[in-house]
């Protein structure tokens, strides 16, 4: 096997991770989990049959990247169960292995032939009205769970490390705007990982425009990194409790409400200061 198809097929696998990311988002089944990596790698092998040789490797390239890009990339391993994408991995490499022995080393053209586009177009349409029929009739049930909910231990962890991290930046007179900053941080941090802010930064250095920085994600026109994201944030959180009356000075939601216009992440920060004040009291 040339060195040159295993870095093709390394290559290859970065559209791979690409997609599953993009998939495991949409909280697919974990048999779709399984399935994607095999589809990917047959139709790879029908557009390419030079770099058929082993592409199972490509799921395999998949699976590590997918380990060192959680791990030290986004910071989300606490929000993977383990033991499930173990199961999962494992047992997507042993189909793809399984699919290569068994179909694509053993025949010469992957794609269907002419003839067999029949019954390929028939198997399309009735796949299309099942998934149509399913979409419209399926009964609605109550899937809203909030961030605290599903990412419960990731907030706990995540707020020690922040704290850990940021205590000499975060430190208001006021304990609620402490609490509070740490809530957002936690939350933007998770939406807009390390990678993310720094793709925005790249970005303005391509085409100047105003963007979010830091990990508060702050509007601005210059560049700023995550300390004075906070800072920036800090000042604002006080000013917008100075102007307000005594009555609502304590109201994490109204304070919010000056700040964000989205409900949903409004809803999911006020979650997560009331975890963090849960945690601190216990």
């Amino acid at each position: 096997m040339k060195l040159s198809v295993i870095f093709i097929q390394l290559l290859l696998s970065l559209p791979l991770l690409g997609i599953m990311e993009y998939f495991n988002n949409k909280k697919i089944s974990n048999i779709q989990k399984i399935l994607i990596p095999v589809i990917y790698i047959v139709i790879v092998s029908g557009l390419c049959m030079d770099i058929k040789d082993n592409i199972y490797l490509i799921v395999i390239f998949q699976v590590v990247m997918h380990e060192f890009y959680i791990n030290n990339v986004t910071g989300n391993n606490l929000l993977i169960n383990k033991k499930e994408y173990l199961i999962n991995s494992l047992v997507s490499v042993i189909l793809s292995i399984f699919i290569y022995n068994y179909y694509i080393s053993k025949v010469d053209s992957i794609l269907p032939l002419p003839n067999e586009f029949r019954s390929i177009l028939w198997f399309l349409i009735i796949i299309f009205i099942y998934c149509l029929l399913k979409e419209h009739l399926k009964v609605s049930s109550p899937n809203n769970v909030s961030f605290i909910e599903r990412k419960r231990e990731y907030v706990i962890v995540m707020y020690a490390k922040l704290k850990n991290r940021y205590f000499k930046v975060v430190k208001s007179k006021k304990d609620l705007v402490n609490k509070l900053i740490y809530a957002m941080m936690i939350y933007e941090n998770y939406t807009h990982p390390l990678i993310s802010r720094k793709v925005t930064v790249m970005k303005r250095k391509l085409f100047e425009n105003t963007y979010h920085y830091g990990i508060m994600q702050v509007e601005s026109n210059q560049e700023i990194d995550d300390e004075e994201s906070i800072r920036r944030r800090m000042d604002e959180i006080e000013k917008i409790i100075t102007k307000k009356s005594n009555k609502s000075k304590n109201d994490i939601r109204s304070i919010l409400e000056e700040i964000y216009s989205d409900t949903n992440k409004i809803n999911n920060i006020c979650d997560i200061y009331d975890e963090i004040i849960s945690f601190e009291n216990k």
